[in-house]
């Protein structure tokens, strides 16, 4: 006899939930897949891709958001410069994210810290006594942004998409919050 019949006969109904809620426990607290989507191993030359590929402008969601960049087909050992280019007319922008050493599967994966999104996508100032947020400007302009990775020896790049969309009215509603609670400054 199984613990589950075993359970339903004696009518033991809150076991029956404690196991539920156990279950739920157990395979809803699985790790999540840490690949990169959209990297194909059968791909011949150098690709990159970022996940998530949609991200919201709002501060508070942006700053919580891991933006992470993959990359596979370079040569191992290299380093990769990787920037995120956009924006037409007045709005072009050109920003440098970081640099990284390829591994010798001719891989590489990095985040994109807190400072480039603050300073760069979110043109955010940092108090310098406090170290909070200041908003003084307008974020980057919504829209499509070309991520793009050059190896410095090879010269091999890459190119792939992401999304910067306009924060929502939670994302807003958020952002309003945390100026109330003086966790994002506000210049005037």
């Amino acid at each position: 006899m199984s613990i589950f019949q075993y359970i339903v006969r004696k009518n033991n109904g809150f076991k029956l939930g404690l196991l539920a809620i156990l279950m739920f426990v157990v395979f809803g607290c699985a790790p999540k897949n840490k690949e990169i989507e959209g990297i194909y191993t059968d791909y011949p030359g150098p690709q990159i891709a970022v996940e998530p590929y949609i991200v919201k402008l709002g501060i508070s969601t942006l700053l919580k958001t891991p933006i992470q960049i993959g990359g596979l087909g370079f040569d191992p050992g290299d380093s990769v410069f990787v920037d995120i280019v956009g924006g037409t007319g007045n709005n072009r922008v050109s920003i440098p994210v970081d640099s990284w050493l390829v591994s010798d599967t001719g891989s590489f994966k990095l985040l994109v810290s807190k400072e480039i999104k603050m300073m760069e996508l979110l043109r955010l100032d940092l108090d310098p006594s406090d170290r909070k947020p200041i908003i003084v400007r307008d974020t980057i302009p919504p829209g499509a942004y070309v991520i793009k990775a050059e190896s410095v020896k090879s010269g091999k790049k890459a190119e792939c998409v992401i999304q910067f969309e306009a924060p929502g009215t939670m994302d807003r509603f958020k952002d309003w919050l945390q100026v109330k609670l003086r966790k994002i400054k506000k210049k005037t």
